[in-house]
């Protein structure tokens, strides 16, 4: 990831050039070392291209320059032309060593697609944390849309809960439970609730990640979710 080149959407973003939706999506993945699709690649290249000819007509309306900081303006230019395809080029070679093609995403704005589609993460933590301490468990899974697993969660979780109120009440007595599991009988229940608790934070979580990873490379919802 070049500095520069985040640090130049970075300026792009604040002074309000281009849309402001596409230049967040395409400084997030710059930020995390991911290649840009060729679409945002020639978006980008022609913003930067854009605002410095721009800031260069002003500059020369404002104030006369030598012909050295002309010099010296148009070396910065094509340093940071080169960097642009410099990314370009190693973006080609990944997409040509993983065997995927190089298509060109549709004209509509990508980042929406994705914010719109996208889970939070946040949320499904909340969720599964909150919720799960009052035998909620799987709320999370059915927010990320994995409603089999998240019911399935829940109605293990409530099934556990019941049992252990029902013995703790004097419902299901010792009487009605095997000599030999019913000294081990309410720290099974408790452990198996308390796991499940703990597992289903952490799928959850895992699983929010990877359908968000997924719609941020391709767009759109992972087929077999």
């Amino acid at each position: 990831m070049s500095y520069d080149l985040v640090k130049s959407v970075h300026n792009l973003i604040q002074e309000g050039i281009g849309e402001a939706p596409r230049l967040e999506y395409i400084l997030d993945r710059l930020e995390k070392g991911k290649y840009l699709y060729l679409s945002d690649q020639k978006y980008l290249e022609n913003l930067l291209n854009e605002n410095e000819m721009r800031t260069r007509s002003h500059e020369i309306k404002g104030e006369p320059h030598s012909l050295e900081k002309l010099e010296t303006d148009l070396k910065k230019l094509n340093t940071q032309l080169e960097k642009i395809l410099e990314i370009k080029t190693r973006s080609e070679k990944t997409t040509s060593n993983s065997l995927r093609p190089v298509e060109a995403p549709p004209k509509q704005t990508i980042a929406n697609v994705t914010v719109s589609l996208c889970k939070s993460e946040d949320v499904t933590l909340v969720l599964s944390v909150v919720l799960g301490l009052i035998s909620l468990q799987g709320i999370g899974h059915i927010y990320i849309g994995k409603i089999a697993r998240g019911a399935g969660i829940l109605s293990l979780s409530l099934l556990l809960f019941t049992i252990w109120i029902s013995y703790v009440a004097g419902i299901i007595t010792k009487n009605s439970i095997p000599s030999f599991a019913s000294f081990y009988f309410l720290p099974v229940v408790a452990a198996g609730y308390l796991g499940l608790y703990v597992f289903q934070i952490l799928d959850s979580r895992k699983l929010c990640a990877t359908y968000n990873e997924y719609i941020s490379e391709q767009g759109k919802r992972p087929p077999w979710w």
